[in-house]
C-alpha cells in the first residue's frame, strides 16, 4: 500500500489554529506544524515502510491507525483509491487554478435548510438587523428624468411582466410541444459563425466566446408524448434522447424542496466548463459560465410564460445525486441550474 499527501489541499489561519481544507471532498481539519511537515514530506507515493522512517516514535499499530485517519480526512491519498482517481481527473481537466476550484467544489452538495428553518432565520435577522432595502430610489436626487411608460403597446415587455415563479403545480401534464419551445428558447442553436480558428454555434442567448458551455437534461415525469425518464437535449439537432429510465423524486435533486414533486418535469443545465477552458485560461471565465445559466434560464421561463406555465428556477441542487444519475465523471462538468415546468396552482 502506498500513500501521498493530497494534491487538493489549501491552508489558512483561523484564529489560533492553522486549518487545512481539501476542496474536492470539503473535509476541513486542524493542521499542526508537525502534520504539515509530514504532509510535505509525503509529496510523492511512499510505501508504509518508508513512511515509518518519518514517524519513528510510532508503533506499527499506531502508524496504521494514523494513516487510516489521515486518509479518512483526505489529508492523505491511498494509491488507486476513489480519491486518487478524482484527483487525477481534476488535474487532467481543470484549468482555472485553485482559487476558482476552491469556490466551485466547496459549494457542491451543501446542507440545505428546510423552509421553516429558512423562515426562522429571516425572522431572527429581521429582529437583529432590521429590513434591508431591496431597491434604490432616485427620489430626492437632482436632475431626475421620468422615463415614458414601458409596457404600453410592447408585447414582449408585457409577456416578461407576467413571468412569475409559482412553486405549486397542478396534477396536469404539459405537452412535448411546450417543452420543445422552452428548450429551444433556452439552448436551441439558430446558426453558425466562424472566427479565425473554429466554427462556432449561435443561439438566442449570449455566450462568452460562443463556447456554448451548457447541455440540458430533462427529467420527465408527466409530459404528453414522452415516457417517464431522463432525456438529453441536443441543441443542434433539436431532439431528445432517452438516457435513463430512472424516475427520481424531483425534490431529492433540488435540496429536498417538496414543491418540485408537484411539477411534471424539470430541466437541469449542466455546464461543460472545459469548452470555455479550451479558449480562456483566465479563471474569470468561470464567472462567465455561471452568468450564462441565467441567460438560458430566463429564455426558458419566458417561453413557459407564453403558454401560461410556471417555470420555477433553483440553484439549490443535490449535485452528487444528479451527477450519479447522469453518469458525470469529469470534474469540469457540473449541474449548475434547474427549472421545473408545470401548470401553476392558483389556490
Amino acid at each position: 500500500m502506498r500513500y501521498r499527501s493530497s494534491r487538493t489541499l489549501v491552508f489558512h489561519n483561523d484564529g489560533d489554529a492553522f486549518v487545512a481544507c481539501n476542496f474536492l471532498t470539503k473535509a476541513v481539519f486542524e493542521c499542526s506544524p508537525d502534520l504539515l511537515e509530514f504532509l510535505r514530506a509525503l509529496d510523492d507515493w511512499s510505501a508504509t515502510v518508508a513512511i515509518r522512517d518519518l514517524a519513528p516514535g510510532y508503533s506499527e499499530e499506531e502508524l496504521t491507525e494514523t494513516l487510516a485517519s489521515l486518509v479518512e480526512m483526505s489529508a492523505l491519498v491511498e494509491e488507486n483509491s476513489a480519491l486518487h482517481a478524482r484527483e487525477d481527473a481534476f488535474t487532467r481537466n481543470w484549468k482555472w487554478g485553485v482559487p476558482a476550484a476552491l469556490l466551485h467544489f466547496c459549494v457542491q452538495d451543501p446542507d440545505y435548510m428546510s423552509l421553516n428553518e429558512a423562515e426562522d432565520l429571516q425572522r431572527s435577522t429581521l429582529a437583529a438587523e432590521g429590513e434591508i432595502e431591496l431597491y434604490s430610489l432616485n427620489s430626492g436626487r437632482k436632475d431626475v428624468i421620468q422615463l415614458p411608460p414601458a409596457l404600453n403597446g410592447n408585447a414582449l415587455l408585457q409577456l416578461m411582466s407576467r413571468r412569475r415563479t409559482q412553486r405549486k403545480g397542478l396534477a396536469k401534464p404539459i405537452s412535448v410541444s411546450e417543452l420543445s419551445e422552452a428548450l429551444f428558447a433556452g439552448l436551441g442553436i439558430t446558426g453558425k459563425a466562424r472566427n479565425a480558428v473554429v466554427e462556432l454555434p449561435l443561439s438566442m442567448t449570449p455566450s462568452g466566446g460562443a463556447r456554448n458551455p451548457y447541455e440540458a437534461y430533462v427529467f420527465a415525469r408527466n409530459v404528453e408524448g414522452l415516457e417517464p425518464g431522463i432525456y438529453h437535449y441536443s441543441a443542434l439537432e433539436h431532439s431528445l434522447a432517452r438516457v435513463s429510465d430512472e424516475e427520481p423524486e424531483l425534490s431529492t435533486l433540488v435540496g429536498g424542496q417538496e414543491w418540485a414533486d408537484t411539477m411534471p418535469c424539470m430541466i437541469v443545465l449542466v455546464a461543460h466548463m472545459d469548452r470555455t477552458m479550451w479558449k480562456y485560461e483566465d479563471a474569470n471565465a468561470y464567472r462567465v459560465v455561471m452568468i450564462e445559466a441565467g441567460h438560458i434560464g430566463q429564455n426558458i421561463m419566458l417561453a413557459a410564460t407564453a403558454h401560461g406555465l410556471t417555470a420555477c428556477p433553483t440553484a439549490a441542487l443535490s449535485h452528487s445525486a444528479i451527477c450519479k444519475l447522469l453518469e458525470i465523471g469529469n470534474p469540469a462538468h457540473a449541474p449548475v441550474y434547474a427549472l421545473t415546468l408545470g401548470w401553476p396552482d392558483a389556490t
